[in-house]
C-alpha cells in the first residue's frame, strides 16, 4: 500500500497560452490526471490539433467526442505520442549496466529466474541492453534464467521496440564500450540493424500507464529519465508504484540526475563504485482497520507538506432502529470527498475499500470514502472496480452523488442512453448539483442544436444558482469533474452559447 514519499519538485506555472484556451486547459489537467505528465504548450496544441481532426469540430463545439477520446484506454496509449519523448539508446548510462553486472553472481543465488522490468522503456533499447548482457553472462558461464516485462504509454513506441529494427542513432558514443556486445546481437541489414530473435524471445512488449501501478513483483526494475515529465504530487504517486512493485531486497535503478531527488521509506539509497540505486528494505507491519497489513509509516501520509493523520478505528454504529427494520442510508459528503482524493487522488482509500467489499469487511466503509473509490476507479478507467463500489453504494445510497456516479460509469461505457438516464435523475434530486446538468448538455452536443443549446442552459442556471448561496463545504461539487470550479465551466458554456 502507498506510503509516504518525497521528491523535490520544480515548480512550474501553467503556461499562459494555455490558461487562456478553454481547451488546452482542459487537456493540460485532464492529462496530468489520467498519464501524471505535466504536458508543455506545443504538445497541447499538437494533442489538440489531432483530437479536433478525430472529432471533425473543436473541443468548445463538440466536447463529447474529447471526452470519449480521453476516457478510452487504446485511445490515451495512441495519443501519448504527442506527450512523450522517445530519446533513447543501447546501453545509455552505462554505469547502471556495470553495476548490474556486478550484482549478478549474488542474484543468480536466488536459484530461479529472475523477473525484471523495464518501466517507461519507449522504443525498446534499454530492455534489449539489459536482455543481450544478462545473455552474455550466461554465455560466460552463469548460470541462471531471466524474463524482462517492458512498457510505454506510448503504443507506437511499443510498436517499434517490437519490430527490434534500429538505425545508427540508437548506438551512441558513450555506449561504444559495450560494443563487444552489441555485435554479438545486433544483425546489419543495409542501413539499421535488427535485434536477433533470441534475444527479442525473452522481452515481453506492452502498452501500459504506470499510473495504474505494476501488475506484478519484481528482482529489479528500471524506470530512468521519466521522473522529470511528472507533477510533483504524481511522482510520488509514481515513486509508490514502484516501490510496491520490488520484491524484498529488490533493485530500483533511476536516471543518474534523478537519483538524489527521490527518498521513500521503503527504498534504501545505495552506493557502489559511485553509482546510485536503490534497494527495497522491510519495515514493521501493523493489522490495520480493514483487515489488511499496513506499513508502520503508512499512519502519517505527506501531501503537499500536510500531515493527515489515519482515523482510529470507528465504533460501528447501530443503524436498524426497533420500529424501523429497514436501514438508514449512509451519507455522502462532499468535503469529506475532497479532503479523500487529496491524498495521491483517493488511491489508497480506493485499495482498501475495494479490499474491505471483496471480503465484506464493511464497517468502515463510510459513503463518502465509497464514492471517493467510485471517483479514483473512474478516473484510472478501472471501470469492473468501479462498478463493484457504486453497485454497494447503491444499496445503501440513493441520493444525487449515488445517481451521478452510476452514470459516470455508463458514460465511460459509452453507453450514454443509459448515463443520461441517471445525469437525469441525479439532476432532478439536486437542481444545484450542475455537474449532472454539464454532462447531459455533453451528451447532448452529439444531437439537435436546438436541444443542445437549451442543456447548456440550463447548466447555467444551475451554476447561478449555486453561486447565489452562502459558500458551502458540502456544494463544492467540483470534486466530482476533476477539480475544475464551476467558473471554468461556466466560461466555456457562455462562450458556447455566443
Amino acid at each position: 500500500m502507498p506510503l509516504s514519499a518525497v521528491v523535490s519538485d520544480n515548480t512550474v506555472e501553467v503556461p499562459p497560452e494555455v490558461l487562456s484556451n478553454p481547451a488546452l486547459l482542459f487537456l493540460y489537467y485532464r492529462i496530468e490526471q489520467i498519464l501524471g505528465i505535466r504536458a508543455g504548450s506545443e504538445s497541447l496544441i499538437r494533442l489538440n490539433e489531432y483530437l479536433e481532426n478525430n472529432c471533425g469540430s473543436s473541443f468548445i463545439k463538440n466536447p463529447a467526442a474529447y471526452e470519449y477520446l480521453l476516457t478510452s484506454r487504446e485511445q490515451i496509449f495512441s495519443i501519448s505520442k504527442f506527450l512523450t519523448v522517445n530519446e533513447t539508446y543501447f546501453f545509455r548510462e552505462g554505469a547502471h549496466f556495470d553495476l548490474l553486472a556486478g550484482v549478478l553472481p549474488e542474484l543468480v543465488e536466488l536459484g530461479r529466474p529472475l523477473q525484471i522490468c523495464s518501466a517507461a522503456v519507449s522504443i525498446g533499447c534499454e530492455a534489449y541492453s539489459i536482455a543481450m548482457l544478462l545473455d552474455h553472462h550466461i554465455k560466460n558461464g552463469l548460470n541462471f534464467d531471466f524474463t524482462i516485462d517492458a512498457f510505454d504509454v506510448s503504443v507506437d513506441a511499443i510498436e517499434t521496440a517490437k519490430n527490434a529494427r534500429y538505425t545508427s542513432n540508437a548506438l551512441r558514443s558513450d555506449g561504444s564500450s559495450w560494443k563487444h556486445i552489441l555485435d554479438s546481437y545486433l544483425i546489419h541489414d543495409n542501413d539499421e540493424f535488427i535485434v536477433s530473435q533470441n534475444i527479442r524471445r525473452k522481452v515481453r512488449f506492452f502498452p501500459h500507464n504506470i499510473m495504474r501501478g505494476l501488475e506484478k513483483q519484481y528482482d529489479i526494475i528500471f524506470f530512468r529519465n521519466s521522473l522529470i515529465y511528472f507533477s510533483n504530487k504524481n511522482r510520488i504517486f509514481v515513486i509508490n508504484n514502484l516501490a510496491e512493485s520490488l520484491i524484498s531486497n529488490g533493485l530500483l535503478f533511476m536516471g543518474i540526475s534523478e537519483t538524489s531527488a527521490v527518498k521513500h521509506p521503503l527504498l534504501a539509497n545505495k552506493n557502489s563504485s559511485d553509482v546510485f540505486y536503490f534497494q527495497k528494505t522491510g519495515t514493521p507491519f501493523i493489522y490495520d482497520q480493514l483487515g489488511t497489513f499496513t506499513n508502520f509509516t503508512e499512519l502519517y501520509v505527506n501531501n503537499n507538506n500536510r500531515q493527515f493523520k489515519k482515523q482510529e478505528k470507528p465504533a460501528v454504529e447501530k443503524h436498524i432502529r426497533p420500529d424501523r427494520p429497514k436501514r438508514e442510508e449512509i451519507t455522502v459528503s462532499c468535503a469529506e470527498i475532497t479532503e479523500i482524493l487529496k491524498i495521491e487522488d483517493g488511491k489508497p482509500n480506493a485499495e482498501k475499500a475495494f479490499y474491505a467489499l471483496t471480503n465484506e469487511n464493511l464497517s468502515a466503509l463510510s459513503g463518502s470514502i465509497l464514492a471517493a473509490s467510485a471517483i479514483y476507479f473512474l478516473n484510472t478507467q478501472d471501470l469492473d472496480k468501479a462498478d463493484t463500489v457504486i453497485t454497494y453504494l447503491e444499496k445503501n445510497n440513493t441520493g444525487a452523488f449515488t445517481k451521478y456516479l452510476r452514470a459516470e460509469h455508463y458514460f465511460h461505457r459509452d453507453n450514454l442512453q443509459e448515463a443520461e438516464k441517471y445525469y437525469v435523475e441525479s439532476s432532478v434530486k439536486d437542481k444545484y448539483f450542475w455537474p449532472a446538468f454539464y454532462r447531459i448538455a455533453v451528451i447532448a452536443s452529439e444531437g439537435n442544436p436546438t436541444r443542445y443549446e437549451y442543456k447548456i442552459k440550463k447548466t447555467i442556471e444551475s451554476i447561478e444558482l449555486l453561486q447565489n448561496l452562502e459558500p458551502d463545504s458540502e456544494r463544492n461539487y467540483e470534486c466530482f469533474m476533476g477539480g475544475f470550479s464551476p467558473d471554468y465551466f461556466l466560461r466555456i458554456l457562455e462562450k458556447k452559447l455566443s
